[in-house]
Order: structure tokens, then C-alpha cells, then sequence
């Protein structure tokens, strides 16, 4: 499977929690080195206070930006920014240490952050973004002149390795994962004989009110079809006959829907409803485009027909849109079947 920026923001979403806590975790944390400093002086010393608490601007940022934005592009970069503006308050108390023979000691525990700041960003992303350490450190050398400098980058490269296969290792975990739960939601929304979607999809299209909330709920046309005399198909040709039949249909169907925003569902054995994004008199022109190519062209089997109801949606509870295109089918199948009939309501858009 491809990995895109879909699949990044599903693996974002699922390891969000773990991500924000992180976050909070080493922020607080950070500031707690205050006290090591004061070991390191021997008494109490308020000089590195300030680098120590910088750490709450960055904090801050991220935390106001977490609760508004569910981006992955923005705060997967804003928690890596978190975690080196932590090496950065290291490295500017550092600045008045009076010892800095602990400090390879500290490098190892802040890239340790950087293992889990992975499990939410892209893998290529927290193999480029955690290398940056490398380059904080090599900056702070030039002044603090770390006397351990070559056993930080000793200790530091292997550990940057494992960081790295750990990143692959977890997203290559979630992609397992991602497949599995995408092949559910195929077989959940999905008819498995047609492939158009199933009656489970109106979930997802409806809001708790049950109006139509797919491509803004506005200018929606209903289409309830049904095959003509199918069940005289399954008796003359069997079950694997019908079958023929309804993907041979739907693929005719869908043929004619290619232009416009568009949800065709299997409503029921062979009925099929049909929600699109147009005008009223594109609607019932595309309609009569379905009936037509099926009449002509629908002959593997045995040569079928269909009828049509067409209705509008004019808000509300999308059932009685459903039940207005049923009315109309109904009128169809009562004229002579293989025929358009436009409801009522519908006529006078026109």
C-alpha cells in the first residue's frame, strides 16, 4: 500500500495522545533539571533558571496549536521543535555549569525523547528531524567545549541508529495495521458483488439528524432504480445468472456518473439508489441516459431493463427524499416498466 498523506494523518491520529503527553512530559521534565544544576553548583543557584524555564514558550505554542489544528504537516514539526528547544535550554545552562563531564550523560537522555516523538511522524520524517540533534550539538561545542565531545558522538551515532529502525520498525507495525482497518471499512461500506457502495455508507453521509450532509447537502438529486423482472432472471438462469446481470448494471450505471459528485449505493436486492450533485433537469436527463444504455447494451446474460424514480432533495430527513423516489419508481414499474417517472415536486424544478 501506498503510503500518502492519508495514511500519515491516520498514523498521526493514532499515536496523537501518546504524541501531546510526550510533549508535556519532557517540557515538565526539563525544568525539573534545575535541580541537577544545583548539584552540580553545590547549592542553590538561580543563574540557569531562566534557560530552564524558556522551555514553556515553545510548550506553550504546542500546546495552544495541538487543541486547534489536527494536522500531521504541522504539529509532528511543532513536537520536534519541542524537544530540541529542550536541548537548547539544556545547552544554555550549560553555559554557566561549572562541570560539563555529565553532558554526554544528558545528550543520550534527550535523544531518548526523540524515540517516541517517532511513533507519530512520518518515518522520514523523524529520521531527518531527530538527525538535527547531531547539528545542536556540534553547534554548542564550538563554545561550551564539551570535554566528553567524542564519546557523545560515539554513544550518540549508534543510538541514532536505533532510532531510526525503531521509526521504520513502528511505522511498518501501524502500515499492517492501516491495511487491515481499510480492508474492514471496504468490506463495512462496500457491496462485495458490485463494488458500489452498501447500505452501511449512509453513516457516513448523514448527519445525526439525518439530513443529507454529503457535498454540502445542497443541490442533491435522488434516484431509486430497479431491474425489471429480475426475478424472472434468477429463475431462468439461476442465482449465477442474476449475479451476471446486477455487475453487468452497475457497471453500465456508473459509466454514466463519471462527471458529476456522486454516491451509488445497493439499496436492496436489486434496487439501487443513485445521490448526485447536479440540477434537476441534468438529474432526469442522466436517468434516461442510465435507462437507455442499459436497454441497448445490458444482453450478457439476457436482455434486461430498468425503471427509474427521480426525485430532489429538498432538505430535511433524507428518508423522505428515498420514499418521494419509491413513489416515482412505482409509477414506473406500474406504466410498462423500463421508464423514467419524475416526481411530482421534482417536475415543477424543471
Amino acid at each position: 500500500m501506498k503510503k500518502d498523506s492519508t495514511f500519515y494523518q491516520a498514523k498521526f491520529e493514532y499515536y496523537r495522545s501518546i504524541n501531546m503527553w510526550l510533549v508535556i512530559v519532557i517540557s515538565l521534565s526539563s525544568l525539573s533539571y534545575t535541580v541537577s544544576d544545583w548539584y552540580l553548583f553545590g547549592r542553590i543557584n538561580l543563574v540557569t533558571v531562566p534557560a530552564r524555564t524558556a522551555i514553556l514558550i515553545p510548550f506553550a505554542i504546542f500546546m495552544i496549536v495541538n487543541a486547534k489544528v489536527n494536522d500531521y504537516r504541522i504539529i509532528v514539526p511543532l513536537s520536534y521543535l519541542v524537544g530540541h528547544s529542550v536541548m537548547w535550554c539544556t545547552i544554555g545552562a550549560c553555559v554557566y555549569l561549572p562541570d560539563l563531564t555529565f553532558a554526554s550523560d544528558g545528550f543520550i537522555i534527550i535523544m531518548a525523547i526523540f524515540i517516541l516523538l517517532g511513533f507519530a511522524a512520518p518515518c522520514k520524517w523523524g529520521i531527518v528531524l531527530t538527525g538535527l540533534i547531531f547539528v545542536d550539538i556540534a553547534i554548542a561545542n564550538t563554545f561550551l567545549h564539551y570535554p566528553e565531545f567524542a564519546m557523545m558522538l560515539i554513544l550518540g551515532i549508534p543510538f541514532y541508529v536505533g532510532i531510526c529502525m525503531i521509526d521504520w520498525a513502528i511505522e511498518r507495525t501501524y502500515l499492517s495495521q492501516y491495511e487491515a482497518k481499510q480492508q474492514l471499512e471496504e468490506n463495512a461500506y462496500h457491496d462485495q458483488l458490485t463494488g458500489i457502495y452498501n447500505r452501511n455508507i449512509m453513516d457516513s453521509i448523514i448527519d445525526e439528524k439525518k439530513c443529507f450532509r454529503c457535498f454540502g447537502g445542497k443541490n442533491l438529486c435522488v434516484q431509486l432504480m430497479d431491474i425489471d423482472l429480475f426475478k424472472h432472471v434468477n429463475d431462468t438462469y439461476g442465482h449465477e445468472g442474476g449475479d451476471v446481470v446486477l455487475k453487468e448494471i452497475v457497471k453500465l450505471a456508473v459509466s454514466q456518473t463519471t462527471d458529476v459528485p456522486n454516491y451509488m449505493i445497493r439499496w436492496g436486492g436489486e434496487e439501487f439508489l443513485l445521490i448526485t450533485q447536479e440540477s434537476p433537469a441534468m438529474a432526469v436527463n442522466r436517468a434516461e441516459k442510465i435507462r437507455r444504455i442499459i436497454e441497448t447494451q445490458a444482453r450478457s446474460v439476457c436482455p434486461v431493463t430498468v425503471s427509474i424514480g427521480v426525485t430532489i432533495y429538498e432538505g430535511g430527513d433524507y428518508n423522505h427524499a428515498v420514499q418521494k423516489a419509491d413513489q416515482a419508481l412505482y409509477i414506473a414499474k406500474n406504466s410498462g416498466r423500463n421508464q423514467v417517472y419524475v416526481e411530482e415536486s421534482m417536475q415543477r424544478k424543471i
